[in-house]
């Protein structure tokens, strides 16, 4: 009789084992189905207000567009239904939500009817200004990162240069002294876009978004840029080599830096200093001047390819470094840039209908 308890109390424990095995491995597999994922059908569209293109929003595997909500983060207007038009050419990005979850963003190009919008991805470059002494600084980093990582994931890129105030910046370079002059800035902190123009970061996000969708609308990218970088750990150096392909015949310029992540040093920060993790640190610059090294007239559909040797300071440290390749148009304007990770990092020509 005593066996048989034993045998049943055995028989539950494994039972009980088992739903639970189960149960965990139930909720190992719905945690794997929560990603929203968003589509469509083609990435390209005519700006003629005709033209469609339809998204698709799936689910752990099932199509759930008709209760998915699909809205431009240009404007934060939703879309009526699941397909888009528009008659202004420019690059638009896209999220859809369900429930609680959040696709990644999406973009598509509205091409003008003369056939002048870019096939290259339109990059653009956030070049913020402030420093360890600026009290209002982290607030706007915070209000700049927020707005990029919500509305421009992968599209504006961010590169900050420290400049001296009240008290000395151990991270800022000559450059940011330069560029701070160049543009006239008379406050901090401050944003500076594909340097053509000024915004603070207290401005209204309306206003923000506003500087940055103009670059994406009326300043088009004619030109694609790919990087890469070759490290060589033992002479702590790196290979960069930049190719630039035009689809006009013009003048350009490139600007090469090197930025930097992880960071730690006190930060004023409304008025009391803390510890702090400052990203996107400008380091460098491997130009010759904040203007760019000459590339020279590039022929339509042609390519023109530079290489920089970088002995890399023993104070930065290579896992956190990342290299910025800015090509400035004829007129001195960030037409388009690319980045890619100082330890044999690779970003190549990066096409629209990828």
């Amino acid at each position: 009789m005593c066996i048989n308890v034993y045998k049943i109390i055995l028989l539950v424990c494994m039972c009980c084992v088992g739903i639970f095995w189960i149960s965990c491995s139930g909720n190992s597999d719905d945690s794997e189905q929560t990603e929203v994922i968003l589509s469509v059908d083609k990435n390209t569209l005519t700006a003629d207000g005709k033209d469609i293109i339809t998204f698709t929003v799936m689910h752990a595997g099932i199509d759930v567009t008709a209760d998915a909500i699909i809205r431009s983060v240009m404007d934060g207007q939703t879309l009526d239904g699941n397909t888009f038009s528009t008659s202004k050419a420019g690059t638009y990005a896209f999220e859809a939500s369900y429930g609680k979850y959040v696709s990644k963003l999406i973009t598509v190009v509205a091409k003008s009817t003369s056939g002048t919008v870019s096939n290259f991805v339109r990059r653009i470059c956030a070049m913020e200004f402030t420093g360890t002494w600026c009290a209002m600084c982290p607030a706007g980093m915070t209000r700049l990162n927020y707005l990029i990582s919500s509305s421009y994931e992968g599209i504006v890129y961010l590169m900050s240069f420290h400049v001296d105030g009240t008290s000395a910046d151990p991270m800022t370079i000559e450059q940011s002294s330069i560029l701070s002059r160049k543009f006239a800035i008379s406050g901090y902190p401050s944003c500076v876009v594909d340097m053509r123009g000024t915004m603070g970061l207290s401005e209204n996000y309306s206003v923000m978004r506003a500087i940055f969708n103009e670059s994406l609308e009326k300043y088009p990218a004619h030109c694609g840029v790919a990087i890469s970088s070759v490290y060589n750990e033992v002479d702590s150096e790196a290979k960069v080599t930049v190719k630039v392909t035009s689809e006009k015949t013009a003048d350009y310029r490139l600007v090469l830096y090197v930025v930097e992540n992880g960071l730690k040093y006190q930060q004023n920060d409304g008025g009391n200093y803390r510890d702090y993790t400052h990203n996107h640190v400008v380091r460098k610059l491997l130009s010759a001047s904040v203007e760019g090294d000459k590339l020279g007239q590039i022929a339509e559909d042609k390519e023109e390819v530079k290489e920089y040797t970088v002995a890399l300071d023993d104070t930065w440290k290579a896992e956190n470094l990342s290299f910025y390749a800015l090509v400035m148009d004829e007129n001195g304007y960030v037409n388009n840039l690319a980045v890619c990770e100082a330890i044999n990092g690779n970003a190549d020509y990066e096409y629209v209908n990828d």
